[in-house]
């Protein structure tokens, strides 16, 4: 008996599945339109009927089978119209292939109150496992008092015990089986077209975009809408689709392409917007910034990328960065004799004397200045004072630059000059070499009273810088060195020393 049981319940299984087919297209529900409904109630009514052909003959007259199961599910997903139908299919199919005796009346009877019953439980919650349980069990406890009424009116009543415990275990299991397979098909549909129907939505709006946008799988675009084929100067996608994106980014930017890439798929990206050089296909670089976004494209994962074009901006962050470089670089110069002016000489001596005392190292400074620069103005007025002054600036800057030291205007007459790593003898030779350079120029000097040509006095410091002192100390003592020079007779190089406040 449990084998004819289980051929029922494989008819049952197998018609659920074919049936689900045709129902995921139209899915049945509470507030499904009437022809489903009624489509569904005959659909569910000969399958019941189906499977009373395929019945267990308990006696003459006395059949069992899982017919309910159908009308049931039908109550469930549909409410009470379809379930109403099947019932009404059950019963005339019960009558139809076994005639009209007191078992066809109790049993159809049975069954169509089981499926109004049903119908008007089942509410508007829809089919769930646990719910068709529950259905079930009234629905079984309903035919197996049928099923006894009938084997007792056969005088057989020794036979239930055996068929009501095959169909009770049956019918659950295949019941709830059978209502897998129905809702895992009519839901999977139902995913997979709304799945579709959102991706098509998605693709319309991408289409729209006012930005450049193309998908990626793998490392190949997939798509692109046409601000993106117009952004990369294709004729038409298949001139895109299918390439590789390396190939459309800047051989230059290729490496920072690689790791933000890793970055994106390990969702360490720092920033939302990634800013690139792209490669159109006549040649050209454009300036872009992405934004990209995982995705799902025909179903499979995907990654969005939304382009935007900022050459534009691009060049006028460049040439905003050159203006306020330029204006950085004549802050930094002395108008007047275009070398380093005394806000730069500070800044960079404050740099060097850290260095020095990070790395114990000597550091020379120097002051200098043309002698009787006020008696030169009055003479030659303050044009040819200026002129005096470029020129030594431009000594100066030659000489020192060439073994990389600094050179910058201190005020007025006087400059000053910044030797890194030297030695006391090496500043000196390279001073008395300037402070020479400018003799040699035989610049004249009327109102000189020391000479008939500009000369200048040097006083120069050397220092191993310390963590307690500051850079106004090398100052102070070349400073110091500078009044000595002018005191002995001008023209000359004078040296102070800080550690011992001694002088030569």
């Amino acid at each position: 008996m449990f084998k004819d049981f289980i051929a029922n319940a494989s008819i049952l299984v197998a018609s659920f599945f074919i049936i689900g087919q045709w129902f995921k297209e139209r899915p049945l529900h509470v507030d499904s339109p009437w022809p489903t409904k009624v489509f569904a109630g005959i659909c569910f009514g000969l399958l019941g009927v189906l499977l009373m052909i395929f019945s267990i003959h308990v006696e003459s007259d006395v059949i069992a089978d899982l017919r309910h199961i159908p009308m049931v599910i039908a109550a469930l997903q549909g409410g009470p119209i379809p379930a109403i139908i099947a019932g009404v299919f059950i019963l005339c199919g019960r009558i139809g292939l076994f005639g009209a005796s007191f078992a066809a009346f109790t049993s159809g009877g049975m069954m169509l109150l089981i499926s109004v019953v049903c119908g008007f439980l089942a509410g508007r919650k829809g089919l769930t496992l646990l719910r068709f349980f529950g259905l079930n069990v009234f629905a079984m406890t309903g035919i197996s008092i049928i099923i006894l009424i009938n084997l007792n009116q056969a005088g057989n009543l020794s036979k239930a015990p055996l068929v009501l415990t095959n169909q009770w275990l049956v019918s659950t299991g295949v019941g709830l089986l059978s209502v897998y397979i129905f809702l895992n098909i009519i839901r999977s549909h139902a995913s997979i077209r709304k799945l579709q129907e959102s991706e098509e939505r998605y693709r319309h709006l991408i289409a729209s975009s006012p930005d450049a946008t193309l998908a990626i799988s793998g490392r190949n675009i997939v798509f692109i809408n046409d601000k993106g084929l117009k952004l990369l100067h294709a004729a038409s996608p298949k001139d895109i689709l299918n390439r590789p994106i390396v190939d459309f980014i800047h051989p230059s930017l290729l490496e920072k392409a690689y790791r933000d890439w890793q970055s994106i798929k390990a969702g360490t990206l720092k920033s939302d917007l990634i800013e690139q050089r792209f490669l159109r296909l006549d040649g050209t670089t454009v300036e872009v910034e992405l934004s990209v976004s995982p995705i799902v494209y025909q179903e499979e994962g995907a990654y969005l990328i939304t382009i935007r074009d900022i050459t534009a901006r691009k060049n006028t962050e460049k040439k905003l960065q050159d203006a306020l470089g330029k204006l950085q670089k004549l802050s930094d110069l002395d108008g007047l004799t275009g070398i380093p002016n005394r806000r730069k000489l500070d800044e960079y001596l404050l740099q060097a004397w850290n260095e020095g005392a990070a790395g114990e190292s000597t550091l020379a400074f120097f002051l200098f200045d043309v002698d009787y620069f006020k008696y030169y103005n009055d003479h030659y007025g303050h044009l040819g004072g200026d002129e005096v002054l470029r020129v030594i600036a431009a000594v100066a800057s030659g000489l020192l630059h060439e073994h990389g030291h600094f050179v910058a205007r201190y005020g007025g007459e006087e400059f000053a000059a910044v030797l890194k790593n030297v030695s006391l003898q090496e500043a000196f030779h390279l001073a008395e070499e300037f402070r020479s350079r400018i003799e040699r120029l035989a610049l004249p000097h009327a109102q000189s009273k020391i000479a008939e040509h500009v000369t200048v006095s040097v006083g120069l410091t050397a220092i191993v810088p310390d963590t307690a002192g500051t850079p106004e100390q090398l100052v102070e003592y070349a400073d110091k060195a500078l009044y000595r020079a002018k005191a002995e007779g001008r023209n000359r190089v004078a040296v102070s020393f800080p550690d011992s406040d001694r002088e030569s």
